[in-house]
């Protein structure tokens, strides 16, 4: 009798384990599944290397990146994609290219903004030649010209 008392308490534990565990992941997912719902309107990562941030929640809906190739110029990487105005209104934008390593490190430290408009429905190319042989991936950040709380929010910081 000592023997099924202590196989009915290890199987309470296990059950019981069981159960935690089916708690918390039920908890996790439903965590994970808001934040990719609000990441899916501001961030576009739909090509492997090269990853598209609405920095202005404005234009989430209103741009998309489109034809993003990658090649060789010497020993550096090269880079040309499209931008689509979406909406039915002329947008005035800014945007910024961030060369990262494979890792997802950021390696260069040209922070520069470059203004460019688009007309409804035009696509505009853009190019960038990431200058360090280490050179992978981009991070594309547009944002509205009078969108400066990405600025503020770096001077914080610092």
């Amino acid at each position: 009798m000592g023997e099924n008392m202590k196989l009915i308490k290890k199987m309470m534990v296990f059950f019981f384990s069981v159960l935690v565990l089916v708690s918390i992941i039920g908890c996790v997912a439903q965590k994970g599944a808001n934040v990719k719902h609000v990441e899916d309107k501001t961030i576009d990562a739909s090509h492997p290397r090269a990853t598209l941030v609405l920095a202005s929640s404005q234009l989430s809906g209103t741009l998309i990146m489109t034809n993003v190739r990658f090649g060789a110029v010497g020993n550096f990487q090269r880079t040309e994609l499209s931008m689509q105005n979406l909406s039915k209104h002329k947008l005035n934008l800014e945007y910024q290219i961030q060369w990262q390593t494979k890792d997802g490190f950021t390696i260069n430290s040209n922070q520069a903004w470059h203004r460019f408009s688009l007309a409804p429905k035009q696509i505009k190319n853009v190019q960038s030649v990431g200058k360090d042989p280490d050179a992978y991936q981009i991070h594309v950040v547009v944002r509205l010209p009078d969108d400066f709380s990405m600025d503020s929010q770096k001077q914080k910081k610092e």
